[in-house]
């Protein structure tokens, strides 16, 4: 018996009736095992066992006959036929084992130092588990499989909140001045899908939708799959950025950039007890990964719309989609997104934002928003991931920003304040009939709020010592946020 102190949790409580169809195949079911676990239990029963009607008996010999060399005087001989169903057990990093015997009702329990005959003890490691029923041999018209499977474990099982991480850091990257005289912002959208996946538009009808929508640059980021771009052969209207949208059971990201002959990984192997893992080996892969929508609501109405992973640190994620699908400007799950956002930011934490329209199909009277992206005008792939990366970018429904301090540094820079006496905000608002009020943001709070969509604002010497990150807002007549930059830095 497991130890009194341990917490009992049912993982997983099953009834199916399976056909003889079901004849040399397996039935999965896949659990997630908690973190300090300490023994598995697989309680399972099945019925009937055997065939005994004459007339069934007949049919199988019939069937069987033949392949077996059997004469038919040997049909005599059988006086019932048994179905064998046995068990095999996994977990998400090795196969445990099997039991193979002739058991119809059983517990088999595992455990790092004795476990049920046919299965290996090792200690238990969280993360998602496969209890696989085998189908030897279903000779009865159907079978009905009942299984319950346990967890006693030392912690409970908490509900996790968006993006909690175990450790608040996130190793700075480089942020180099550059020259505006080369650059220009480029019209992005990292967030699309396809028939594909499960959007109404054809490849083609996205591409199409892209060019009248003026632009620059498209990912489209089919759930699990890159196989659109074989649609694609090179006749693309607007530059391409192949992605996927990872669409596990915790949560979404996109992860973007993949190489011609690279493929995305398999997803139901991703759960909470390796995503870290993941993340680190997809950034060997050269990705770029970004959390999608990550306060949208969950299951059971989206499963994995909501983000549930708890991440060992941010390390290996570049941005957090903070606007999703169109209207964001007017959604609960977009200010919480921000706020979070704000939060990592005030912490210490360098993190880009971005906006998804999340482009499932063109036919809505509702307002999509856009990635400006700063960069090279003959930018590259690899030059627009770069950006998006550093949060050289603002997100918009229509006003254009044009954003500087000092008259030099730009969204996504890093300034030495040891470098400056004073600090002057300037700020340039272009199609901007829908501005109300603009604000100067900060991990002070609001520095500015204003009416005006072109002036400039000087940072107090106060204000200065204690600054470490600025961006602009934008809201329209009912305080609705229609424009957001990502930061400037300050150290």
């Amino acid at each position: 018996m497991p130890t009194p102190s341990l917490i009992k949790t049912c993982l997983g409580s099953y009834q199916v009736v399976v056909s003889e169809q079901g004849h040399q195949s397996h039935l999965v079911f896949r659990v997630e095992v908690p973190q300090s676990t300490k023994e598995l239990w697989v309680e399972y029963t099945y019925a009937p066992t055997e065939e005994i009607a004459d007339e069934r008996l007949d049919q199988l010999f019939s069937r069987y006959q033949e392949e077996n060399n059997m004469l038919h005087s040997d049909r005599e001989n059988i006086s019932s036929i048994r179905n064998l169903v046995t068990m095999s057990l996994s977990s998400h990093q090795e196969y445990k084992g099997s039991c193979h015997r002739f058991e119809s009702s059983s517990v088999i329990k595992v455990n790092e130092t004795k476990s049920s005959p046919g299965i290996i003890s090792k200690e238990i490691e969280p993360g998602f588990w496969d209890v696989s029923f085998n189908f030897h041999a279903l000779v009865t018209e159907k079978i009905e499989v009942h299984c319950r499977i346990y967890a006693f474990h030392k912690e409970a099982v908490k509900v996790q909140q968006p993006i909690q991480i175990e450790q608040v850091e996130k190793q700075k990257l480089t942020r180099e001045q550059i020259d505006s005289k080369w650059m220009k912002f480029h019209k992005v959208e990292l967030h699309s899908h396809t028939i594909h996946s499960d959007a109404v538009h054809t490849t083609e009808e996205l591409l199409q939708s892209a060019k009248d929508k003026e632009l620059d640059w498209l990912a489209i980021t089919d759930h699990n799959t890159i196989s659109a771009f074989e649609d694609i052969d090179g006749k693309a209207t607007v530059n391409l950025i192949k992605g996927v949208e990872m669409t596990t059971l915790f949560g979404h990201f996109l992860t973007l950039g993949y190489q011609s002959n690279q493929q995305p990984m398999d997803w139901t192997l991703i759960d909470r007890s390796n995503i870290h893992a993941v993340f680190q080996q997809m950034k060997k892969q050269g990705l770029l990964i970004g959390i999608a929508h990550p306060f949208d609501i969950g299951s059971p109405y989206c499963t994995g719309c909501r983000w549930q992973y708890v991440l060992q640190s941010l390390q290996y994620v570049d941005f957090i989609e903070v606007w999703n699908s169109e209207d964001p400007h007017h959604t609960l799950a977009s200010e919480d997104s921000i706020a979070k956002w704000t939060q990592l930011l005030n912490s210490g934490i360098e993190m880009a934002a971005t906006c998804g329209r999340d482009w499932h199909h063109s036919n809505t009277t509702k307002a999509p928003a856009f990635l400006h992206v700063r960069a090279n005008e003959a930018a590259t792939e690899q030059d627009i991931l770069t950006s998006v990366q550093l949060g050289r970018s603002y997100m918009t429904i229509a006003p254009l920003i044009d954003m500087h301090v000092n008259d030099g540094w730009t969204i996504g820079d890093r300034v030495n304040k040891k470098e400056v006496q004073t600090l002057e905000v300037q700020v340039q608002l272009q199609n901007a009939n829908h501005v109300h009020k603009v604000r100067i943001e900060s991990n002070l709070g609001d520095i500015l709020e204003t009416g005006e969509i072109d002036f400039k604002s000087i940072v107090s010497q106060d204000q200065k010592q204690q600054l470490t990150w600025l961006r602009v807002s934008a809201f329209d007549q009912e305080m609705n946020r229609i424009l957001l930059t990502n930061p400037i830095y300050f150290e």
